[in-house]
């Protein structure tokens, strides 16, 4: 069931097929579009790898998998109809691929800003830190901050005490127990948590006032610096990490701050090691930008009256009036394996189009249902 012609930006047509036997016409048309859009995406730089098994010369078993490169870009409606006799409904799209690496993989929703819930920073060995003060707040704030200055703003600050052992690897607690909390608190759907690996600091021997200086029991001058900082973005939603990243530096000449300049002062920006921290702030800004402009947007439903539906979206989101969302409904029982909690299976059921934004959250009314719409089914940006 599909019609294609290639056009010029690398653009095709296609048409798109639902079944609308069981369900209503509204959403028949949405999961239309959705397989029109999966169709288009695979009319160009097609991979395909196929597998056979073979027995006394006999073909057995083949199997082909297909796979492809292209992102779509954007799209358009030329056409849509529902055929009555065949119970189904048609869209014809004119769909435009791209190959762009910075392109996000799916064109929903890229406008919407996710939920990000900033931890204090963790130090694993606050010794190497003694001469910056306010360091675990301190580095916290500014991210936020910069983050806030690059355009990101539905963004919160969570302040929670952790107890660190020196000597102990310090890795993000992935147990629903310790993120529900967080992400009921906030409305939050990811956590972004910073540990500062090293801040250690270290003196070369330049010469004579140095030894002079250990055979009277002073340290020589620190001149010589290791800051590395690990992050990670952890989805509140499905309790596993989405981005993991290292950033360093290495200081030479006077590192050591003092703790008459507190971390994210002026004064502590013009120092050596403070110039090294705004580099990594810097970095981490940015990587965490460019990932979250592609994360689809996720919350779910926290409430149904006379029937609208009240969801844990605020309006820093970026989400308006009239827009259109998915539902998916969590189907059985939890996956468990070896203690551990893996999740549930969602299936679509439904759309919702906001009909009002409040500071903290939004209501919306369902245009197309498959099934049962209910508290705690998730609703994201497709």
């Amino acid at each position: 069931m599909i019609a294609t012609s290639a056009q010029a930006n690398n653009c095709v047509a296609v048409t798109g097929v639902a079944s609308m036997d069981g369900v209503d016409r509204a959403y028949a048309r949405q999961m239309a579009i959705r397989n029109g859009l999966e169709l288009a995406s695979m009319q160009n730089n097609l991979h395909i790898s196929a597998r056979s098994d073979a027995e006394n010369f006999q073909l057995k078993n083949q199997a082909s998998r297909f796979t492809t490169r292209s992102k779509i870009q954007r799209f358009g409606i030329m056409d849509e109809y529902a055929d009555e006799e065949l119970k189904q409904y048609e869209v014809e799209l004119n769909v435009c691929l791209t190959e762009d690496p910075s392109t996000c993989g799916h064109s929903f929703g890229t406008h919407y800003q996710n939920r990000v819930v900033i931890a204090p920073t963790v130090i694993e060995n606050s010794r190497e830190a003694n001469d910056i003060s306010n360091l675990i707040t301190g580095y916290q704030n500014e991210l936020f901050r910069r983050l806030k200055e690059s355009g990101y703003n539905n963004l919160d600050l969570i302040d929670y005490a952790q107890s660190i052992q020196p000597g102990n690897l310090v890795t993000p607690n992935l147990e629903p127990d310790v993120l529900r909390p967080i992400q009921d608190q906030t409305g939050g759907q990811f956590l972004l948590m910073s540990v500062v690996r090293s801040a250690a600091s270290q003196s070369e021997n330049k010469g004579f006032m140095d030894g002079v200086r250990n055979f009277y029991g002073y340290d020589s001058k620190k001149n010589r610096r290791y800051v590395e900082i690990d992050w990670y973005l952890v989805d509140l939603n499905k309790h596993r990490i989405v981005k993991q990243q290292r950033e360093g530096f290495e200081v030479r000449g006077d590192v050591r701050v003092g703790r008459d300049r507190p971390f994210g002062t002026a004064a502590f920006f013009k120092t050596d090691t403070g110039q090294a921290f705004n580099a990594i702030l810097n970095q981490q800004t940015e990587r965490l930008y460019n990932h979250l402009n592609c994360e689809l947007l996720e919350t779910e439903i926290i409430d149904v009256r006379n029937g609208e539906y009240v969801l844990f979206l605020s309006e820093e989101s970026g989400v308006q009036v009239g827009d259109q969302l998915s539902i998916y409904q969590r189907t059985g029982n939890p996956v468990r394996y070896q203690g551990r909690n893996l999740g549930m299976d969602e299936t679509p059921s439904g759309f919702l189009k906001i009909t009002r934004i409040m500071p903290k959250f939004a209501v919306g009314e369902l245009v197309a249902q498959n099934g049962r719409v209910q508290i705690g089914d998730v609703v994201r940006s497709w």
